[in-house]
């Protein structure tokens, strides 16, 4: 399926999450990196929001009982403020977090970088909220529905972090959820 252009806006683009937006402020990096540390030029929330919501694909970093790192290029929704997929109980991925459930999500657009971290929990069906069934048909042509066999898990962030490269000498953005 081919990827939205950056003018093309998801239906769910706008939803706003129940809850407040999440701080933003600058990634803590060594002085030699270069970035900005004034709080101007910081983006907006919506700014990460519309890029996780636009996304086609994304890569899912979990980490194995051994402590070795496994990422995977997977489909989901990010839909109020969290990220929703489903995987086989068998999978990698699956295996990993029933282990240790952080893990990161990356979006596919490296030139308008957004990386979550967060703790990713296996979800009941009756805990989707209304509408994501609905987002995936859209966005995807199939509806999240269970599957046997599966699991279907909420990634709740904890920092999200923008990295876009045109604005990259004054738009580095870390945003915290409380």
């Amino acid at each position: 399926m081919p990827a939205k252009s950056k003018s093309q806006k998801s239906k769910h683009s706008a939803e706003q999450p129940s809850e407040p937006s999440p701080r933003a402020s600058r990634p803590v990096v060594p002085p030699g990196y270069r970035f900005p540390t004034s709080p101007n030029g910081l983006l907006d929330w919506s700014w990460a929001r519309e890029r996780l919501t636009n996304s086609q694909n994304y890569v899912i970093v979990t980490v194995r009982p051994d402590g070795r790192p496994h990422a995977m290029g997977m489909h989901g929704l990010w839909f109020e403020d969290a990220y929703y997929f489903g995987t086989d109980t068998a999978s990698r991925k699956a295996k990993n977090l029933e282990e240790n459930p952080h893990c990161v999500l990356i979006n596919e657009n490296f030139h308008e970088l957004v990386i979550v971290e967060g703790t990713a929990e296996v979800i009941d069906w009756e805990s989707v909220p209304e509408g994501v069934a609905e987002a995936s048909n859209t966005k995807y042509g199939w509806p999240m529905k269970p599957r046997k066999g599966g699991s279907l898990y909420r990634l709740k962030p904890s920092v999200v972090f923008a990295f876009p490269l045109d604005q990259i000498a004054t738009a580095v953005t870390r945003w915290k959820f409380e």
